[in-house]
């Protein structure tokens, strides 16, 4: 009996063991499972810093450029301000041309009229002068 005993307790001890190795190999699988999960993992994350530096660039790269447009804004808008001071002079010029046109003009027609009036008054001067006989 005693060895019967010894056989069922070395049975028991055989499954045990084989149930511990299985549970060894299992987790050993597992475990190198993991590594390559993390390993996995580590290239994603170096990916993801890489990606995110690059979006650094990009975003940096887009704030200079709007920073440019800015400055090209400002500046046009300083020129068209000053072609429209430019354009306000212009303007106020054509005006006093326009203005001294008809001042001209006017003196023109006023010169025409003192000339008729005057070849009048020359042709009843003539006219008088003739009466006189020497």
């Amino acid at each position: 009996m005693v060895a019967d005993e010894v056989r069922s307790l070395a049975q028991r001890t055989q499954t045990s063991t084989e149930e511990i190795a299985a549970l060894i190999s299992g987790l050993h699988s597992r475990t190198s499972q993991v590594a390559t999960i993390l390993d996995n993992s580590q290239a994603l994350t170096e990916n993801s810093v890489e990606l995110t530096r690059n979006a650094g660039v990009s975003i940096n790269n887009m704030t200079q450029a709007i920073s440019t447009i800015e400055t090209m804004n400002h500046q046009i808008a300083a020129a068209a301000e000053e072609q429209s001071a430019v354009a306000e002079e212009i303007n106020r010029s054509i005006i006093n041309v326009r203005d001294v046109s008809e001042q001209t003009s006017a003196a023109s027609e006023e010169t025409a009229a003192s000339s008729v009036e005057l070849a009048r008054l020359g042709n009843h001067l003539q006219l008088l002068v003739s009466r006189f006989t020497v």
